[in-house]
């Protein structure tokens, strides 16, 4: 199949990768800020609510909100390379359903294994499995909206000759974190509030997973796929401990400076986001060019053309972040320096590693469709977490 270089999307010159960057991934990445602060909103109000009656979920909620969105960000990324190949065109292909159920199914391992060490390290079984139940049906739930929204948000932009690499991980990781928070925080308080019809919903949103796994047909690819992204969750749920461990750590320090836990989700989203892009535009690089193609001056130009907008992004990220606490919690707020000096350079590190995990993955013959996007985004939440506690300590 012959891919123009159009359909494609890709502008080879520095002007043109600053076109792509400010006429697509700049909007992306805003609407992204606007998704991550209304879960960061939803999360702020009812941090003390959640801290008191379910520390658990706490404790797994960095996880399970980054590899969710990862799963997702992989399965934009495996939909963007079969675009490119012929090998889908529309949203009602068997094949494309096939995806998002392997999907769904994927993003179970790290909820499991988040909650069985989170109930090992904080103990209380029966409030465990109470919360094992809020994040199974919400997941449910989350997955339906984010596996047929990922298919939109890649094969609509395709068809009108635009480059989904430059926008799909953004907008299908933010949100996820737009689902995957408010849902959790409210299931959580409709079971405090009325135990009885959270059981009912609970009940239906485990029904609809029964009938997805009946309907769902793996061919051997899909087994393939599914084994490499299995394997990449599980490690990367470990990992993600660290950033649970951290949260509950400093959980009262980033409390204390309010202005911090609000921008939380948009801070590690955005690295993720950033390294994302990178990742996503190197795979498919890989994928149509060869592993050789990565080290060019195209990529440096990709590289160049998005740490254009890490100013741009945390500036607006610190700014909402204000209009956010001082209009809907009602606290004080202001710019922190440290943050707007600092949170380029975090940015850069995300990229890297993506770009670094992409070759990676292709040298040990694993598909960087599904390695990279997951790495990346998991160290980006261990690194926008620490970086965030240094913010909040040094802005106390």
């Amino acid at each position: 199949m012959v891919v123009t270089q159009r359909a494609i999307g890709t502008s080879r010159t520095l002007r043109g990768k600053l076109k792509d960057a400010f006429i697509l991934s700049l909007p992306a990445l805003f609407l992204c800020l606007v998704f991550d602060f209304v879960g960061g909103a939803v999360l702020g109000k009812n941090w003390a609510t959640i801290k008191n009656d379910f520390p658990l979920i706490i404790f797994i909620l960095p996880g399970l909100m980054d590899l969710r969105g990862n799963i997702f960000s992989a399965l934009a990324s495996r939909f963007t390379t079969a675009l490119h190949l012929g090998r889908i065109r529309n949203i009602r292909e068997k094949e494309v359903t096939t995806q998002i159920v392997m999907a769904i199914l994927s993003s179970k391992i790290p909820l499991i294994v988040l909650w069985v060490v989170g109930v090992v390290i904080l103990g209380h079984i029966y409030q465990g499995l109470i919360v094992l139940l809020i994040v199974v049906s919400s997941a449910i739930f989350i997955g339906v909206l984010l596996g047929y929204g990922t298919a939109a948000i890649t094969i609509i932009p395709f068809r009108h000759g635009y480059d989904p690499d430059m926008i799909a991980a953004p907008l299908i990781s933010s949100l996820a974190d737009l689902i995957t928070m408010p849902t959790m925080v409210y299931f959580a308080l409709l079971y405090l509030s009325h135990p009885k019809p959270f059981f009912v919903l609970a009940g239906v949103m485990l029904a609809i997973l029964a009938g997805l796994i009946f309907v769902a047909r793996f061919k051997k690819e899909h087994k393939r796929a599914f084994g490499e992204l299995a394997t990449i969750i599980g490690v990367m749920s470990l990992i993600e401990i660290v950033t649970g461990k951290l949260l509950v750590t400093y959980q009262n320090i980033i409390n204390a400076v309010i202005i911090v836990s609000v921008m939380w989700p948009s801070v590690n989203d955005s690295m993720g986001n950033f390294g994302s892009i990178i990742a996503a535009k190197m795979s498919t690089r890989i994928h149509l060019e060869g592993v050789e193609s990565v080290l060019s001056r195209e990529t440096i130009y990709d590289f160049v053309s998005l740490l254009v907008l890490a100013p741009v992004i945390g500036y607006l990220t610190n700014l909402i972040s204000m209009w956010v606490v001082r209009g809907y919690i009602h606290k004080s707020a202001r710019m922190l320096w440290q943050f707007l000096i600092g949170f380029p350079l975090v940015i850069l590190a995300a990229m890297l590693i993506g770009l670094i995990m992409a070759v990676l993955a292709h040298k040990f013959n694993w598909d960087p469709d599904n390695v990279a996007i997951p790495v990346v985004t998991t160290l980006s939440d261990v690194i926008g977490t620490l970086f965030l506690v240094w913010v909040a300590l040094s802005a106390m």
